[in-house]
C-alpha cells in the first residue's frame, strides 16, 4: 500500500501547498512495510504492542533537496536531537484553520502549524521562507542510521519544545 509520488501530488493541490520533496513515496523498505512508516499506531514495540508513529517516512536519496511546504519561518535547527539527529521546524500558518469552529478540536482549531522534517545532512541558514524553497537536504542522522535513506516528516500542533505536543497526519494538511 505504497502512496505513489503522483498520486500524492494530485490530491494535495487543494490546499496550495507544496509536498516536501520532488518525489513524495512513503518508504516500503527497511524495518516496517510502507502502513508502519506512515502515521498513528502502525508498529508494534518488543511486547508486539502498537506503537505510534507520528509522521510520514518518505524514501529519498541521500542529500535530496528538502522544501519548505508552505511561506513561514524557520524557528528551530536541532542538531543530534535523539531519533531525529539534523532537523528543521518550520513554523507556518494553517490554511485550515477556521476561527469560528474552536468547539470541535482537530486541525481547524489550530492558527500556526509546524512542519519537523527530520535525518537531514545539511540545514540551510534561513529565517523567512517561501513555499517551494530548499530549506535543507537528506541524510541518515538520528534513528535513521543504518536505515534506507528517508526523509521523516510530521506536522505539529503546537510549537515543538515539548516532545509530547499533539501531532496530525499530515495526510489530513494535504487532504488525504
Amino acid at each position: 500500500m505504497a502512496l505513489e509520488s503522483d498520486m500524492l501530488q494530485q490530491r494535495h493541490r487543494s490546499t496550495n501547498m507544496k509536498l516536501p520533496l520532488d518525489v513524495n513515496k512513503i518508504r516500503d523498505d527497511g524495518p516496517h512495510e510502507a502502513l508502519g512508516n506512515s502515521f498513528g499506531l502502525v508498529r508494534k514495540d518488543k511486547k508486539n504492542k502498537a506503537k505510534s508513529h507520528t509522521g510520514w517516512d518518505l524514501s529519498a536519496r541521500p542529500g535530496s533537496a528538502v522544501y519548505a511546504i508552505a511561506d513561514g519561518r524557520i524557528i528551530h535547527r536541532f542538531h543530534n536531537v535523539k531519533g531525529y539527529g539534523e532537523a528543521i521546524v518550520l513554523e507556518f500558518e494553517n490554511p485550515k484553520y477556521d476561527p469560528w469552529n474552536r468547539m470541535c478540536g482537530g486541525l481547524r482549531t489550530y492558527p500556526k502549524l509546524y512542519a519537523v522534517y527530520a535525518h537531514l545532512s545539511k540545514m540551510l541558514n534561513l529565517n523567512l521562507v517561501h513555499k517551494g524553497q530548499v530549506i535543507g537536504y537528506t541524510g541518515t542522522g538520528g534513528n535513521a542510521s543504518g536505515e534506507p535513506p528517508h526523509l521523516h516528516f510530521e506536522i505539529m500542533l503546537e510549537e515543538p519544545l515539548n516532545p509530547h505536543s499533539p501531532r496530525v497526519d499530515p495526510g489530513e494538511l494535504f487532504g488525504y
